[in-house]
């Protein structure tokens, strides 16, 4: 079978597609988004924090394209 990936607009709309899916008795997964990832543990939250900070006392460093992979 196929998988289908939904893109629920709000809470209230993933509440009513997961009711649906345990009626007809659908597995599904929720994955979390990138951002819900990186901020899911105190240490990449504070890793993060400070890295943010860093950029905006502009401490950060540009590097090109070109150099990116050097």
């Amino acid at each position: 079978m196929s998988t289908l990936t939904i893109h629920p607009k709000d809470e209230a709309q993933e509440t009513a597609l997961k009711t649906i899916f345990d009626a007809f008795n659908i597995k599904y997964e929720k994955e979390m988004d990138e951002t819900e990832h990186l901020m899911s543990s105190e240490a990449n939250r504070k890793a993060l924090d400070e890295s943010i900070q860093q950029l905006e006392d502009g401490k950060g460093i540009k590097v090109s394209l070109e150099n990116l992979f050097k």
